[in-house]
């Protein structure tokens, strides 16, 4: 009864931005999963979402049937955040972070979409402090990961296997999160203050103009949709067109706002021009209880996933 009551107040209060409603995926993962990253596999469909709590990464139908892809701690994976499949390589990338003591560690796994097995793994581990957050798989060959804690880009090689760093800047890259690129190959990141671009081959940064662009601070997850941006935050999803040079916002659309399904809704993914984003990570809850479970797991539910129907312009 109770989630048939939150059905009816969230189609009812979404229905004003979309001629379809999203499709609800219901889980049974455990409650205390924490979600953070999601990806959707092009070849099949399915999901895989990372968790911060358990350590591990999930695998979903669209049914919301579900499985562990790897097990907690496999391969040394921590605290899993986002994550990418590439399909060539039919491979799932993916970060994870530990702090433990002193010690900050922040790793860049690859793992065998078939097997589950891991391919690649690269670890930097250090007193000052660093997260990999979020990561693009660029078509020049390399990967450009998001470290939000210290105001940073890496940059891994793959065909060298090389990881280093790429760019840092305090004021740009404060709070570096979700990442992105465009069939141009210009990066799109996610900061404290905004949106900003990249070009990977001069290293120029530069923010992306706007003459409103309240809703663009603090976003967490993007992607990039028929020369638009869709950011995640933690109350609203929307959606941002660039001009023709992919330099600025022109306007911007909120897809959803203040459903009675989000619980801290954090990164997207797309698929068959369907939008799949995380809607209850309860990662500020999480974060509230001095990062545990333990204390607030009656507050907390199954993963739920919310598909929006990508047809509007």
């Amino acid at each position: 009864m109770k989630r048939d009551l939150l059905i009816f107040i969230y189609l009812t209060s979404i229905i004003t931005a979309f001629s379809q409603p999203p499709k609800a995926i219901f889980t049974k993962t455990e409650r205390h999963v924490i979600p953070e990253g999601i990806t959707v596999n092009p070849a099949d469909g399915k999901i895989y979402v990372s968790s911060i709590a358990l350590r591990k990464i999930i695998a979903i139908d669209s049914t919301g049937k579900c499985n562990d892809f790897i097990t907690t701690g496999q391969d040394g994976f921590q605290e899993g955040l986002g994550l990418k499949i590439d399909p060539k390589k039919k491979w799932l990338w993916v970060v994870s972070n530990q702090k433990q003591g002193k010690w900050y560690t922040s790793q860049l796994h690859a793992f065998d979409l078939a097997s589950g097995s891991l391919k690649q793994k690269y670890s930097i581990r250090d007193t000052v402090q660093h997260l990999f957050n979020d990561f693009t798989i660029h078509t020049n060959g390399k990967i450009y990961i998001s470290d939000t804690y210290a105001s940073s880009i890496y940059e891994l090689d793959i065909a060298h296997r090389k990881l280093n760093l790429f760019l840092h800047d305090t004021l740009m890259l404060a709070g570096a999160n979700g990442i992105a690129h465009n069939a141009h190959g210009r990066i799109y990141i996610a900061t404290r203050k905004g949106l900003v671009h990249l070009d990977p081959v001069s290293k120029k940064l530069l923010p992306l103009a706007f003459s409103d662009s309240r809703r663009s601070l603090w976003l967490d997850g993007i992607v990039l949709w028929n020369n638009s941006i869709i950011g995640v935050a933690d109350r609203s999803i929307v959606q941002y067109h660039l001009n023709a040079e992919g330099s600025g916002l022109v306007k911007e659309r909120v897809i959803d706002e203040d459903n009675a399904f989000f619980r801290d809704p954090t990164t997207a993914a797309i698929f068959s021009n369907k939008l799949y984003v995380i809607a209850n990570s309860y990662i500020g809850a999480y974060n509230r209880n001095n990062e545990k479970v333990a204390g607030i797991e009656n507050n907390l539910e199954p993963v739920v996933i919310l598909a929006y129907p990508l047809n509007q312009p």
